[in-house]
């Protein structure tokens, strides 16, 4: 292989890492199947030159120099797994395999976005946050559409298709949480979870409750890790890290660090507090888009804390407030 960031990781598939210039993370993997010059792929990385190269690159070092893209899986719509959709479809022929709850959500977040702008406001406003921080917190995800490329799906997954990848049959899983379509591909003959940004090594997703979201993101995301589980993988590829090869105790970490978290929620919302008021409490202040990050967490927690019915939801004057049950 002459490009050190294109790895091999199981018969016919190869990892390609890409750099994610404002993430802590650092890089994205891509992953690529070969069946002769067509090149499959899950994720393509953010609509960069420098990023849109190297997956064509990819492609030709294993198709040759005629290779084409075949089939585009997108996990989610975030900018680095989605970002370079649009001109891998448009100029290189893809064919773009995305969710369907993904799907709307492309033209509110990166073509016309004013109306999400509009709603993203009044939701922070309903959950506490004051209004001069709640205007310039609205905007702070506006520079990551520079870095996206959208495109319309060729065909719109809700889960279970059978998507053939090179020589690997998938099996698609719906797994909401960090988005609401987010989807983990999983072949059953060999064991092999693509697990997203759902199942990671190291870090774990921001799973926020905000106006796009699903309404109980946590207990979507928690019930997804339950499923990973029951597949039993042997080995589990990552959207973010390394690989790893068992799914049990990752898991048990995640739901761990979960029931900690809303313990400490719930003890924080007891006299009553908006969720804007446990994000500071829980996360302190820092900058806006982590604090709008902080708060969309927090909700979620809250949330699910008011399904196990450990807190009340109260609705005053357009307000969200929650406390201990009366």
């Amino acid at each position: 292989m002459t490009m050190p960031n294109l790895r091999q990781v199981a018969d016919s598939v190869w990892r390609l890492s890409l750099h994610m210039p404002w993430s802590e993370l650092g890089s994205v993997h891509c992953y690529l199947f070969a069946d002769g010059p067509v090149v499959d792929l899950i994720d393509c990385g953010l609509k960069t030159p420098e990023s849109l190269a190297q997956v064509r690159a990819a492609v030709r070092e294993l198709g040759g120099r005629e290779a084409r893209i075949g089939r585009l899986v997108v996990t989610h719509i975030h900018p680095d797994h989605y970002g370079g959709a649009g001109e891998l479809v448009g100029e290189d022929g893809a064919e773009l395999y995305l969710h369907r709850l993904e799907v709307p959500m492309v033209l509110v977040r990166y073509r016309e976005v004013g109306g999400l702008l509009h709603e993203v406001l009044e939701y922070l406003v309903v959950h506490g946050v004051p209004e001069a921080e709640a205007e310039a917190m609205k905007e702070t995800s506006l520079g990551l559409r520079q870095f996206v490329s959208p495109a319309e799906p060729t065909l719109q997954l809700d889960g279970e298709e059978q998507v053939l990848m090179g020589g690997r049959r998938l099996r698609v899983l719906w797994t909401p949480g960090h988005s609401p379509g987010h989807i983990c591909l999983y072949d059953a003959d060999s064991g092999i979870l693509f697990s997203g940004d759902h199942l990671l090594p190291d870090e774990s997703p921001n799973i926020g409750l905000h106006p796009q979201s699903t309404p109980d993101p946590l207990d979507d995301y928690l019930r997804g890790l339950r499923a990973m589980v029951d597949l039993g993988p042997r080995l589990i590829l990552p959207s973010h890290g390394e690989p790893f090869t068992d799914a049990r105790p990752r898991v048990r970490q995640l739901a761990a660090h979960h029931r900690r978290r809303k313990e400490q929620i719930c003890a924080i919302a007891a006299d009553g507090r908006s969720g804007w008021e446990v994000a500071l409490e829980v996360w302190g202040r820092r900058d806006l888009h982590s604090m709008r990050l902080a708060l969309q967490e927090g909700l979620a927690h809250l949330q699910s804390l008011a399904h196990e019915g450990r807190l009340d939801k109260v609705v005053d004057s357009g307000r969200v407030r929650w406390r201990r049950p009366a």
